[in-house]
């Protein structure tokens, strides 16, 4: 037993004194402070972030507030609340559950349209897109429209004739349009979404998750142009020849009862039940909220929202291209140069949270002379309490510097 004892010590020893030496001779930490974070807060009431302290998604692209299981009472079978510019989820309930998604699919057939149509183009109403069964923009055969005003129509009115005329133009047919639009849900990762047909209407694998249409709204505002038609609440549109001028309103009631409401999208079908997706900014943070089978869909959505605006901050950590910290470059260290992320690296945290975040810079103890801009040279690594949330390269950026 005793030589067991000094045989695995001798193993320890070996392992650990060559790592140890390694450490001290190459690495430097360098502390970067809290109070050297900054923290957003909306004015009196708003608060959105990012919220990396918990165990990464499963799912890969949004990441959990360890509270997410906590917030307010909803109605819906399906919810979530999600911070747009970080992906954090802050509320989530049978987020990953399989469900139809009505109208809501016309958010996908609004960025499909956008990205890969000319919006000056004229559409011309077909006969099979003015019969299209449901919820309707009362189009007429032969009408034809500018590209764009059909897109805002249909998003405003939840019209099935506008969705289905916009992918006939957009595709060449409804068939070849939803492949397009099965091609970006798998490009965007959303792994439990489906589409049969550009409107909502219930068909066999037709189907989405909150979770995903969360992911589906955030790429949407990506484009500033979905981002300026789903915060619309009312658009004049008419044919491009002759036809009387109509005003339609939204059907998201939000945008008038909510402040900051700027998106997104309705849905209804008597297997689906009452859907939205709602979305809503204040002082440049925004929130997603999602509910599925509702009963109180405008209800459930503001006071997820509202949760969100007073419960968490975004804590900003680093800002993409600008040095968190300089590393010593060259003989004895006479030159430095600065260390970057590549991302902005921000943090949603409960606002009674915001002390116990803190973050680290490792580099290398000295980096040579002739380092090269955008050179891998350091870690910037972000903790609560004591726990590493994530940690994002640091490139270098700028020349070197003397340091007199």
């Amino acid at each position: 037993m005793e030589s067991i004892r000094q045989s695995a010590g001798r193993i320890l020893a070996l392992f650990f004194i060559p790592v140890l030496l390694i450490s001290i001779v190459l690495i430097a930490m360098v502390a970067v402070a809290p109070h050297a974070l900054r923290l957003v807060v909306p004015r009196n009431e708003t608060a959105p972030c990012a919220t990396p302290y918990v165990n990464p998604s499963p799912y890969d692209n949004l990441v959990y507030h360890r509270g997410h299981a906590k917030g307010p009472n909803v109605t819906a079978r399906a919810a979530i609340l999600v911070e747009a510019s970080t992906g954090t989820i802050l509320y989530a309930h049978n987020e990953h559950e399989v469900r139809e998604p009505a109208s809501i699919t016309k958010i996908m057939t609004a960025i499909v349209a956008i990205e890969r149509g000319d919006l000056a183009d004229v559409v011309q109403v077909s006969a099979d897109a003015a019969r299209v069964a449901g919820s309707s923009l009362g189009l007429a055969a032969g009408q034809r429209y500018k590209l764009e005003e059909l897109i805002r129509a249909t998003m405003l009115r939840s019209g099935n004739d506008g969705a289905t005329a916009v992918a006939e133009h957009v595709g060449g047919s409804v068939a070849e349009f939803v492949e397009l639009m099965n091609a970006r849900a798998a490009s965007m990762g959303l792994k439990h979404t489906h589409f049969a047909n550009p409107h909502g209407l219930s068909a066999p694998g037709h189907y989405s998750t909150a979770y995903d249409i969360a992911e589906m709204c955030i790429w949407g505002f990506r484009l500033q142009k979905f981002a300026d038609i789903v915060g619309c609440p009312e658009l004049w549109s008419s044919p491009v020849a002759g036809g009387k001028p109509r005003l339609a309103y939204s059907t998201n009631r939000l945008l008038w009862s909510l402040a900051g409401a700027d998106g997104v999208k309705t849905g209804t079908t008597s297997r689906a039940g009452h859907c939205l997706a709602a979305s809503a900014t204040r002082d440049g943070l925004q929130f997603i909220a999602v509910v599925l089978r509702s009963g109180a869909r405008f209800h459930d959505a503001s006071a997820l929202l509202e949760y969100g605006f007073a419960n968490f901050v975004r804590v900003d950590v680093a800002q993409a291209g600008q040095p968190v910290v300089d590393a010593l470059a060259g003989p004895r260290g006479r030159s430095a140069v600065g260390l970057a992320t590549g991302r902005n690296v921000s943090v949603v945290v409960r606002r009674d949270e915001v002390d116990a975040l803190s973050s680290q810079v490792e580099v290398a103890e000295r980096l040579k002379e002739n380092v090269r801009v955008g050179q891998h040279a350091g870690w910037l690594r972000v903790f609560f309490d004591d726990e590493q949330l994530r940690e994002y390269p640091l490139y270098t950026v700028g020349s070197l510097k003397s340091r007199g």
